[in-house]
């Protein structure tokens, strides 16, 4: 078992400053929970106080059922996983592997079939012998995780664990850390600033901003159905696009028009929920593969196409990235690469209108 909650659980440095405000959720047992937020937002603050390094100042937190507030790290059956890895330079792989069991008393033939599987797990058996500063980053990141699996703890804590790696080996890492969850079906608690890491690990993923929880959610659920304008930039890559403009009404139909000449029709499904807004100020939003160039789109209607100048294009190989301006606004598209555009060129753009957002123009949350 090693199920995580957190009951009003809040974290107030000495100086005052409100890490954590008041947090409450539940952290599946066996589940691969991904706690991300911009810095500052008290994501590490929360791991560490589950880990016992940081002291709760408010509420509690319980592993499995047990108020784990007075206890300490050593006793709580937990394992972290530091972004500096942490080793000790000295000690060879084996050793830093095998030096928490040793504290532990362990015996010595455990501490070698314990140190030695979770070797094989890791595809490091052949670094035993080798010392920290032999070793690639990614090599001394299993590292680590070995030192953590050989305890055997209940939950896994990650504090960031591949932001030091480059990016290809920072995919290779995430994949090796999902297949280490399947195969161990442990609780694993894992904190990082990239949302990308978030969408691709995480069973459950926790936004955090400000020391509040903002969302809970499952990945799909995430990005389909944002709680407010801060979720819905934060999750997807590149970010949602934002126009401000308003709701009016033409006969029976609603249509979100903005300074800039903007004028898109709503869909039926969206149209309950948007009565009471019209003639109001809103925030329209839609995410970047959700534009395309009319020419890949003939028989779209003309209520969801408006004109924009070609800005700037990055080609990304699969796709091509373009930048739109328009008389109020600028917003990115995910196009097929083979779009034939160039700076300058203005176009007819499509919106997906099935999958836009609407947020109310003062409390930013979301309204369909």
């Amino acid at each position: 078992m090693g199920k995580v909650v957190f009951e009003n659980v809040g974290k107030t440095y000495d100086n005052g400053f409100n890490a954590v405000k008041d947090i409450n959720i539940e952290m599946f047992d066996k589940k691969f929970t991904v706690i991300v937020g911009p810095s500052g937002c008290g994501k590490t603050t929360t791991l560490r106080m589950i880990a016992g390094l940081e002291e709760v100042t408010a509420g509690k937190i319980y592993i499995d059922d047990k108020v784990v507030n007075n206890i300490s790290p050593k006793d709580r059956n937990i394992a972290m996983v530091f972004q500096n890895y942490a080793l000790y330079p000295h000690m060879t792989v084996y050793e830093n592997m095998a030096f928490g069991l040793k504290l532990r008393k362990y015996p010595k033939q455990q501490i070698v079939d314990r140190v030695k599987s979770a070797a094989e797990i890791l595809g490091i058996t052949y670094l035993l012998d080798k010392k920290p500063k032999t070793l690639s980053g990614g090599q001394r990141q299993r590292v680590a995780v070995g030192r953590a699996i050989v305890r055997k703890p209940n939950v896994f804590l990650f504090d960031e664990p591949l932001s030091n790696l480059d990016a290809k080996l920072r995919v290779q890492m995430r994949t090796e850390i999902q297949k280490l969850h399947n195969k161990l079906k442990t609780t694993m608690i894992y904190v990082t600033h990239d949302q990308m890491e978030a969408m691709t690990m995480g069973d459950q993923i926790v936004i955090m901003n400000d020391g509040e929880i903002v969302q809970v959610a499952d990945p799909i659920t995430m990005y389909n159905n944002p709680k407010n304008k801060f979720v819905a930039d934060f999750i997807g890559s590149p970010s949602m696009n934002f126009m401000n403009g308003r709701i009016i009404k033409k006969g029976t139909d609603l249509f979100f028009v903005n300074d800039g000449g903007v004028q898109l029709q709503l869909f039926k499904h969206h149209m309950d929920k948007l009565e009471s807004y019209i003639d109001k100020e809103i925030i329209f939003g839609f995410r970047p593969e959700h534009v395309d160039d009319k020419i890949f789109v003939p028989d779209a209607k003309v209520n969801t196409i408006m004109k924009a100048t070609v800005d700037v294009i990055e080609p990304m190989g699969s796709e091509i990235y373009i930048y739109f301006k328009t008389k109020s606004n600028s917003f990115i598209g995910k196009l097929n690469p083979k779009v034939q555009l160039k700076l300058g060129d203005i176009v007819e753009i499509v919106i997906d209108m099935e999958m836009v957002h609407f947020f109310d123009k003062e409390t930013e949350e979301t309204i369909v």
